[in-house]
C-alpha cells in the first residue's frame, strides 16, 4: 500500500465519522464537547499524579517497594484492560477489511490502524498518561538510568493489548457460529476474569503467611515489603512477563541495566508475535478460511412427538398475581433472555466479586489477631475492623443489603436498555394489541429471575460462612425486589427516552452516540442513590442492637417488608404514566434499535 492510498482510506475513515457525528445533532455534539473536555482534564490529571508519584518512588523509595509500585501499576492496567475486554467481545473493525480485500492493496496497514483505534476507550485515555508520567517521574527521582524503565513498561502494555486484540478476534469467531459455541464464550471469559485474580490470591496467600500474629510481650517488628520479596518471588518477577516491569525497575534501582533490556525485548517480541498472530487469524476470517466457522452438516432424525410429561413447557406456564397478557410476554421474552449469550455474561461481575471477597475474608478474619493487646488477648476492634469482621448480630446486614444491591446492580446495563437486545423483534412488540405498561411490566419481570438468582446465590454463601443470620437472610430476600423495583422505574424511563441497539454479543451499542454514552452513565449512576431506601431496615437494627431495645424483635425484616409494600405501590401508581410515554415514542425506539450503524 502507498501513501495516497493510505491517505484516501485515513480520509474515508474521517469522513465516515463526520458523518455520523453531524447526523446525532446539535445536542450530541455538545454533549461529545464536554465528554471530551472531561476526558482531557482526566489525562491531565493522571499523568501530573504518575509524574509526581514517580518522582517520589524514584529518588526515596527502595528497590523492593519500586517493584511493588510497577506491580501494582501492572495490576489496574489490567483490571482497566480487563473490563474494556469483556464489554467489546465483539469483531468491530474502525475500517472494514472486507471491502477492501478485493482491491490490490496491502492490508497490514489497514490492521495496524484499526487495532489502535480499537483500543481508544475512555479507560485507556486516563490510564496510559499516567505511565508516561510515571516514566518521567522515575527518570526524573531516579537518574538517566531509569529511562530503560520505559521501554520495558510499554512493551508489556503493548503485548497484554496485541494479545487482548488477537483473544478477542477469536472470540468473535466463536460468537458467529451456532448458539452453544457463543455460549462457551461466556465460561471462558469468566475462565479469564478469575485467572487476572490469581495474582491477587497468591499476594494475599503470601502476606498472611509473612504476617504471623504477634506473642504477648515480643518486640518482634511487623514484615516489611523488603521481607516479603523472597528469591522466589524475585525469580517469579523473571520467569513471568506480568511482572517485568516490576523486575526492571529493581533492577534499574540496584545499577543494573542488562535485566531491564532483556525484559523490554522480550516484551516488544510477544507484541509482535501477538499482532502476527491477530492479523493472520482476522484474515482467516474474512476469507472464509476460519475453522471455527465450518459447522460440520450432519443428518437430522426426523423429529417425533415430544414427550409427554407432567410439567408444561416454560412458554407455556402463567405468572400468578399478573394480567395474562403481561405473563404471556414475559415469560416469552424470558425465554429468549435465557438463549442470549449477552445476559449469561452479566453474571460475570457477581463472581468476580465473589472471588475478591473470597481472597480478602481470610486476611480480614486475621487483622484482630494481629493487634493483639499486650496480655495476649485481641485488642478492641477499631469501627472499621467491626465492620470486617460482621458479626452475624449487628454488621453482618450490611452484607445482606450489599448482596442485594450487588445482584440489581449486575443487571442495571441490560435493564436500562430493555428493548435493546430486541433488535428487529422490536416490530413485533410495536404490532402486538397490548397495553403499553403491560409491555414494560413484562420486560421488567423477564430480568427479575436472573437478579434474584445472583441475590439468592450470595446471600446462601453469606449464611452458609457465617457471615449473616437467618434475620439478615431473611432481610436481603427482602430488599432484592425492593431494590428491583425502585431501579426498574428509573431503567424504563432510560429505556424510553434513550433506546439503543445492542451490538451482537456485547451489552454495549456499536458506534454509540454521545447522548446514549451519557444516559448509560446517569442510569449507572442513579441506582446507588436507592441506597437510603434499603438502609433504613440495617439502620434500625444497628440502632436497637446498640441501645438494648426488644432484642427479640426482627426490626429489620419488618422494616423492610414495609418498604417493600410502599415500593409495589409506587411501582403500580407509576407504571402506566411509562406504559403512556412508551406509546408515544415506539416509533423512535423502533428506529433506535432497528437501525444498523455503518
Amino acid at each position: 500500500m502507498n501513501l495516497e492510498q493510505f491517505r484516501a482510506i485515513l480520509w474515508l475513515r474521517w469522513r465516515l465519522s463526520r458523518n455520523q457525528f453531524i447526523r446525532g445533532g446539535s445536542l450530541n455534539a455538545a454533549i461529545a464537547v464536554v465528554v471530551g473536555i472531561f476526558l482531557a482534564l482526566g489525562a491531565c490529571g493522571t499523568a501530573v499524579g504518575g509524574f509526581a508519584g514517580g518522582w517520589a518512588a524514584g529518588g526515596k523509595a527502595s528497590p523492593e517497594v519500586d517493584l511493588l509500585i510497577l506491580d501494582g501499576v501492572v495490576f489496574l492496567f489490567l483490571i482497566v484492560f480487563g473490563a474494556g475486554l469483556m464489554v467489546e467481545i465483539q469483531r468491530s473493525e474502525s475500517i472494514d477489511l472486507p471491502r477492501l480485500l478485493h482491491l490490490p492493496t496491502s492490508l497490514k496497514q489497514v490492521f495496524v490502524l484499526n487495532y489502535a483505534i480499537s483500543h481508544l476507550s475512555p479507560g485507556m485515555v486516563f490510564f496510559l498518561p499516567g505511565l508516561f508520567g510515571l516514566c518521567a517521574g522515575f527518570v526524573l527521582g531516579g537518574g538517566m538510568m531509569m529511562v530503560l524503565l520505559a521501554p520495558a513498561l510499554f512493551g508489556l502494555v503493548f503485548a497484554i493489548t496485541a494479545w487482548g486484540y488477537c483473544l478477542r478476534g477469536w472470540l468473535a469467531a466463536l460468537m458467529s457460529n451456532q448458539r452453544r459455541r457463543r455460549s462457551v464464550v461466556v465460561w471462558i471469559t469468566l475462565a479469564f476474569v478469575i485467572l487476572g485474580q490469581l495474582p491477587n490470591l497468591v499476594i494475599q496467600t503470601s502476606i498472611s503467611r509473612v504476617a504471623k500474629p504477634s506473642t504477648p510481650g515480643s518486640n518482634k517488628a511487623r514484615a516489611t515489603p523488603a521481607s516479603m520479596l523472597t528469591p522466589a518471588l524475585r525469580a517469579g518477577h523473571w520467569l513471568v512477563p506480568l511482572g517485568w516491569p516490576g523486575y526492571a525497575a529493581l533492577t534499574l534501582k540496584e545499577g543494573e541495566a542488562l535485566p531491564a533490556l532483556a525484559v523490554a525485548a522480550g516484551g516488544w517480541l510477544l507484541a509482535g508475535l501477538g499482532l502476527l498472530r491477530s492479523y493472520r487469524m482476522t484474515l482467516r476470517f474474512y476469507q472464509g478460511d476460519d475453522k471455527s466457522r465450518v459447522q460440520a452438516v450432519t443428518p437430522v432424525p426426523a423429529a417425533g412427538p415430544p414427550p409427554i410429561t407432567g410439567r408444561p413447557p416454560l412458554i407455556e406456564r402463567r405468572v400468578p398475581w399478573v394480567p395474562e397478557e403481561a405473563g404471556a410476554l414475559a415469560v416469552a421474552t424470558l425465554r429468549s433472555l435465557l438463549r442470549a449469550p449477552e445476559l449469561r455474561m452479566a453474571f460475570i461481575m457477581p463472581v468476580v466479586m465473589l472471588v475478591v471477597f473470597g481472597s480478602s475474608w481470610g486476611r480480614f478474619h486475621s487483622i484482630p489477631a494481629r493487634h493483639a493487646g499486650p496480655d495476649g488477648k485481641p485488642a478492641a476492634a477499631t469501627p472499621a475492623l467491626s465492620v470486617l469482621s460482621a458479626n452475624k448480630g449487628g454488621w453482618g446486614v450490611l452484607f445482606a443489603t450489599g448482596a442485594a444491591g450487588l445482584a440489581v446492580l449486575s443487571f442495571g446495563q441490560t435493564m436500562g436498555n430493555a428493548f435493546g437486545l430486541d433488535r428487529n423483534g422490536f416490530r413485533a412488540l410495536v404490532l402486538l394489541p397490548t397495553r403499553r405498561d403491560y409491555v414494560l411490566l413484562a420486560k421488567n419481570l423477564a430480568i427479575f429471575p436472573f437478579a434474584a438468582t445472583v441475590c439468592l446465590a450470595l446471600l446462601l454463601l453469606l449464611l452458609c460462612f457465617g457471615v449473616i443470620s437467618v434475620s439478615g437472610f431473611v432481610l436481603g430476600l427482602l430488599q432484592a425486589p425492593t431494590l428491583y423495583l425502585a431501579a426498574c422505574l428509573a431503567a424504563n424511563y432510560s429505556s424510553i427516552l434513550a433506546p439503543y441497539r445492542m451490538a451482537p454479543g456485547s451489552l454495549q451499542a456499536k458506534k454509540p452516540k454521545p447522548i446514549i454514552i451519557l444516559a448509560v452513565f446517569a442510569n449507572l449512576l442513579l441506582m446507588p442513590l436507592l441506597s437510603p431506601l434499603v438502609l433504613i431496615p440495617p439502620a434500625l437494627h444497628i440502632w436497637f442492637n446498640w441501645a438494648g431495645w426488644l432484642p427479640w424483635f426482627p426490626v429489620a425484616p419488618v422494616a423492610a417488608a414495609v418498604i417493600l409494600a410502599l415500593t409495589v405501590l409506587l411501582y403500580r401508581a407509576v407504571l402506566p404514566s411509562q406504559g403512556r410515554l412508551l406509546q408515544r415514542r415506539e416509533q423512535m425506539i423502533l428506529l433506535a434499535v432497528t437501525e444498523e450503524v455503518d
